[in-house]
């Protein structure tokens, strides 16, 4: 087994399991939240954080580019250029600190404008003051956590994270208990991540001395204006990212109300906890896949791409459909009936999980080939049409007009233009197979999705018994179907051999 391949192992199944526990923590502290404050501070939580998202436009993209810089260093181990950029990052992370904080203030005088109907909220300016802040300070030391992430070490990260985390939701949990305090649960989760990344940034030192060194060389013109040239292209994706996933509950707040944030919220919550558990598999192999990229020829580099999509396929359209069939009925046990929204908006809903979880491999072999210039005018057209479809739809359809216009922004944009640049940069090669297989997998998931629709409504969910019972159903015939549908195919007798046999030999990557 060689490096690349063993450091994938690790890093996916730590961080697999970590983000599992974080998933089970976060629901516990949510629960409480939600019988504690109500549904205008759940609303309040929703906006404000989309907000922040916004807000995080400020770091360029360059979280992005800083991956990209550093494998080739690290294969070669060239300390020189590590340090320098380091140094260089350092700088830029400090910087992008502060001007989140100042734009992020600067807003409070507009908050009036963004929420349709003002809660009766006391200290509403402060609370948002403190979301801006913590924004603002998580910037501070992480730089050196991508030093970690692209060493092909990211489980280390995982489990500080993880501790972190577990000491925070407990902190949250007595909190909301003892004083349903709004202000002391957002303080103490500033507090937290400030002593993270101080602690991840003693851990970097410790593991790569060489950094502390005071015999650092600047990084020179032309390799600054190199990292400019990728970072000016990727802000324009990070661009494209921030307003495709957070500008849904800003739209809604500003046409439907504050209420309807915190109800679709819950559903973000639930979704994103899901799929976070699946993007841990790709986060953790996208520094292995930058290694793949500078050390195999584009041939060996496609088989695997083509072999990592499949797998992605695969996972989002199995959970995704589970999420949109099992859903409402678990928040109907979960949180009662006043928090569900309607079985049209959950289908579509469901579609937003599979199209912007089909994007994974696609954006990590995009970012391990640095075409990030490229690749700049897809997320400009990606963000227009966002915004313009969401507006026009939120009108008639609500909610749901909101979801459709961020599902077809992707499907007109990055959905065929990044996968055609890879193809024709990265693997020299045409794309059409990809496209043709692309429309396949999509046909096949709508119409399992309105099977699974159909079959599932007839059932009256009303228990946790009967929700489980549900959930192992629906498992269950999807992956026979799929595995009905695909278990001839080369793709999946390749997964099979890696997963099956041994556990060791997940995401395999030779």
């Amino acid at each position: 087994m060689n490096s690349r391949t063993k450091n994938s192992i690790i890093n996916s199944s730590v961080s697999i399991t970590t983000q599992i526990l974080i998933v089970v923590l976060n629901f516990v502290v949510k629960t409480i939240f939600i019988k504690t404050l109500g549904s205008e501070y759940l609303g309040i939580n929703g906006l404000f954080s989309n907000i922040i998202t916004m807000l995080s436009l400020a770091d360029l993209g360059i979280g992005l580019a800083i991956p990209y810089s550093l494998y080739k260093p690290l294969a070669t181990k060239d300390e020189k250029k590590i340090k320098g950029l380091m140094k260089y990052y350092s700088k830029i992370y400090t910087v992008i600190g502060i001007i989140v904080l100042v734009i992020g203030l600067s807003l409070i005088p507009i908050l009036p404008y963004i929420i349709k109907d003002m809660p009766d909220i006391s200290n509403i300016y402060l609370i948002y003051a403190l979301f801006v802040i913590h924004s603002a300070s998580s910037y501070f030391f992480i730089y050196k956590k991508f030093l970690i992430d692209s060493d092909q070490k990211g489980y280390i990260s995982s489990r500080i994270v993880f501790a972190f985390s577990s000491i925070l939701s407990i902190i949250q949990i007595v909190i909301l208990i003892l004083t349903k305090d709004f202000i002391l649960f957002l303080v103490s989760s500033i507090i937290m991540v400030i002593l993270q990344n101080i602690y991840i940034s003693k851990k970097v030192d410790k593991m790569y001395p060489y950094i502390k060194e005071k015999n650092i060389e600047e990084l020179t013109k032309e390799e600054i204006k190199d990292i400019k040239k990728n970072v000016s292209a990727v802000f324009l994706y990070k661009i494209g990212n921030v307003v495709t996933n957070g500008t849904d509950n800003i739209v809604i707040s500003k046409f439907i109300g504050l209420i309807s944030v915190g109800l679709y919220s819950n559903y973000i919550l639930i979704a994103s906890s899901i799929t976070s558990i699946i993007n841990q598999i790709f986060g953790a192999i996208t520094s292995s896949i930058g290694n793949l990229v500078v050390t195999t020829n584009p041939e060996r580099s496609r088989d695997i791409y083509e072999k990592l999509n499949f797998f992605n396929f695969y996972l989002y359209s199995l959970f995704s459909i589970c999420i949109m069939v099992l859903i409402n009925p678990f928040i109907k046990i979960w949180i009662g009936n006043d928090y569900l929204l309607s079985n049209i908006i959950v289908f579509i809903f469901g579609l937003k999980i599979y199209t912007s979880g089909m994007q994974n491999v696609t954006s990590s072999f995009r970012n391990a080939y640095g075409l990030f210039h490229k690749a700049r005018f897809v997320p400009i057209l990606m963000v227009i049409l966002n915004i313009v479809l969401s507006v026009i739809l939120v009108i008639p359809f609500g909610i749901a007009g909101v979801i459709g216009g961020t599902i077809l922004s992707t499907l007109l944009t990055t959905a065929w233009l990044d996968p055609y640049i890879i193809y024709k940069n990265g693997f020299q090669k045409s794309p059409k197979e990809y496209y043709i297989k692309y429309v396949m997998y999509l046909i096949i998931y709508i119409v399992l999705s309105i099977l699974a629709s159909l079959l599932f409504s007839i059932l009256s969910i009303n228990n946790i018994f009967g929700f489980i019972v549900a959930g192992t159903l629906i498992f269950v015939i999807i992956n026979l179907v799929l595995i009905i549908m695909f278990g001839r195919t080369k793709e999946f007798i390749y997964f099979y051999d890696k997963f099956i046999p041994s556990i060791k030999n997940k995401l395999k990557l030779n």
